[in-house]
């Protein structure tokens, strides 16, 4: 009978999760001429590294130091524990107001890409430092490619990065080789983050709201978070929900790199099929028309409710690394590239201007939705999907050649451009990659869809910019912007010359 017990109680705590140790913070870690930050937010010497001080913010490093769990997948989905309370190190840099009592109390969380450590902060940037919000990167691991291409002289791979740029300082710097410890990474960092309890860096803050946004892999991560069912487990103490909602960029859940897997051992499952899973909180998912084009399956339906809240936003006139904003530092990539990292290549150049499409600035425009959202009800505005041509994977086109549907920028309802893939000629021979320029239209095509010329183009582009604003498309200081940038883009197509 003895024996019998025992087995149940061995079965019965590896299905069951086991109790880590709480995890603590290390930090802020201090900054000198021989020791600097690896792979931070905003880089010194930089515009955004400025416009981080002008608005009076502080960029701060932190490790978290905890334990966490390794999860099999069984066959009916459910998950177990395969490795319990696994030791981990990992860094969470975060930028927020310097005086405390211009925090307005959200806090946006995002996530290091697995491979060369690059994050988000250019997509949420001016939202950010505008409002009082704090930011904050978690480092969450690498993935099999990475750590392939992966040697000791030059690593790729997120986690094996630290010690190579600063084995003193980041001599704590420990992750697991199998990233499945990243689940419970995720929900721990976040409830510490929200709780702003336990020190660290929100200590003695009220933290009302956090939200998580995250770009492709960082996308589809979040995807995989919520479908693993890891939203669920991770609680407030009165019972709601530690992450209050989520935006996944340009991620199509349709295609494998839409899931990430749940860990690094087992076979990766065909996951395109597979709705996202109902949750308490609203998401949003935004894509470009690369990813657009790939969502082969159906979707979940969108819902107005805060439970189960689901958007599906789609945006003509980018690509998949596409932001709407040219010359944006990247910290990682530049601090790697000074070291001579042969895997950092040099940005490819055109003769013709990147998408101005506002890629950025619709998602800053999603993520304080998504606020209202929780806090009032009050459901985000609705837009089509773009249209695909009737047994073609190819979109329906308009007279100037771009996508028709989905959300309805200035730049593509009153167009100056196609937008699209130029010759490689015009890009010194090299392919710009998953980007998209801005191809001129003939002085014909302009005339005959602007008769008034400049003047004309800037009347119907500002109407349409205060329309998106008036529909919560747009924040006003983001439509202003837009608006400057049309008036330099018009002179350049009308050959105006003031």
């Amino acid at each position: 009978m003895c024996r019998l017990a025992s087995l149940f109680l061995l079965l019965f705590a590896i299905v069951l999760p086991a109790q880590a140790k709480e995890p603590r913070w290390i930090g802020p870690l201090v900054e000198s001429a021989q020791s600097k930050t690896f792979a931070p937010i905003v880089l010194a010497g930089t515009r955004e590294n400025a416009a981080l001080k002008a608005a009076g913010y502080v960029q701060e490093e932190w490790l978290i130091e905890g334990a966490a769990n390794i999860y099999h997948e069984n066959a009916d989905g459910s998950l177990q524990v395969r490795s319990a309370d696994v030791p981990y190190v990992t860094q969470l840099v975060i930028v927020r107001p310097r005086d405390p009592r211009k925090f307005n109390g959200i806090v946006q969380m995002g996530f290091a890409h697995p491979q060369f450590a690059n994050g988000n902060w250019g997509r949420i940037d001016t939202l950010v430092l505008r409002s009082g919000m704090a930011y904050a990167k978690l480092v969450i691991g690498g993935d099999p490619g990475t750590r392939q291409r992966s040697t000791t002289q030059w690593p790729v791979a997120t986690p094996l990065l630290y010690k190579w740029y600063d084995p003193s300082r980041y001599a704590a710097f420990s992750w697991p080789q199998d990233d499945g410890v990243r689940w419970d990474v995720i929900g721990q960092a976040a409830s510490f983050l929200r709780s702003g309890s336990h020190g660290g860096p929100l200590a003695g803050l009220k933290v009302r709201g956090l939200y998580v946004s995250g770009w492709s892999f960082l996308g589809s991560l979040q995807r995989s978070f919520i479908n693993f069912g890891f939203h669920d487990r991770y609680r407030r103490t009165d019972g709601g929900p530690v992450i209050d909602g989520y935006l996944i960029g340009i991620s199509a859940g349709a295609v494998a790199a839409g899931n990430v897997p749940l860990n690094s051992v087992d076979p990766v499952k065909e996951r395109g099929r597979d709705m996202l899973r109902v949750i308490d909180s609203p998401v949003i998912e935004l894509t470009s028309e690369m990813e657009a084009i790939t969502n082969i399956y159906p979707m979940r339906a969108e819902s107005d409710g805060v439970r189960g809240g689901h958007r599906i936003y789609e945006l003509g006139g980018v690509s998949h690394s596409d932001s709407g904003v040219e010359g944006q530092a990247t910290p990682a990539r530049a601090q790697l590239a000074a070291r001579g990292h042969p895997g950092i290549e040099r940005e490819v150049t055109c003769s013709m201007a990147f998408s101005d499409v506002p890629m950025r600035d619709v998602a800053q425009a999603a993520l304080v939705n998504l606020d209202t959202w929780v806090r009032g009800g009050k459901a985000p505005p609705r837009a089509s999907r773009l249209q695909v041509a009737e047994g073609t994977k190819n979109y329906n086109r308009d007279g100037f050649g771009n996508p028709i549907g989905g959300i309805r920028a200035a730049q593509l309802d009153v167009p100056l451009v196609r937008y699209g893939v130029p010759d490689l000629a015009e890009c010194g021979g090299k392919s710009p990659g998953r980007k998209l320029n801005r191809l001129p239209l003939d002085r014909a095509t302009l005339m005959a869809r602007y008769p008034g010329g400049s003047r004309h183009y800037l009347a119907q582009f500002d109407a349409r910019a205060d329309a998106l604003v008036r529909q919560r498309w747009l924040l006003p200081a983001d439509a202003a912007v837009q608006k400057m940038e049309a008036r330099a883009f018009a002179r350049l197509a009308f050959k105006v010359v003031k």
